[in-house]
């Protein structure tokens, strides 16, 4: 998994970098291969935007939470993109018949 960090309107933290790639190994499970990963902090006002851009052999997903919280954004935005992609798995899964064929090769 290839994990870019960009932060905008703040100081890199190597703190945030950390709690996130501890955060976004759990997400290893949905893809089978590489797995690219853009995540992009923005300070605001009074809050904290946390942007997720995943991008698979399966497709791309774009998850985005704004918390007054970095760490707070991090761990609210990282469990959505763990609904997306297994979400996503799920519809790739064939459930019936033969387990090692895909719904459109039947």
């Amino acid at each position: 998994m290839k994990i870019t960090y960009t932060f905008r309107h703040m100081d890199a933290s190597d703190r945030a970098k950390n709690h996130t790639s501890e955060k976004l190994e759990r997400l290893e499970r949905f893809e089978d291969r590489e797995m690219a990963i853009d995540v992009v902090f923005t300070a605001q006002k009074f809050e904290v935007e946390a942007e997720f851009k995943v991008t698979g052999a399966h497709g791309s997903f774009v998850v985005t939470e704004t918390r007054p919280d970095l760490f707070e954004a991090i761990d609210v935005g990282v469990d959505k993109l763990d609904q997306v992609l297994s979400r996503d798995k799920a519809k790739r899964k064939h459930h019936k018949g033969q387990q090692g064929t895909t719904p459109h090769e039947l």
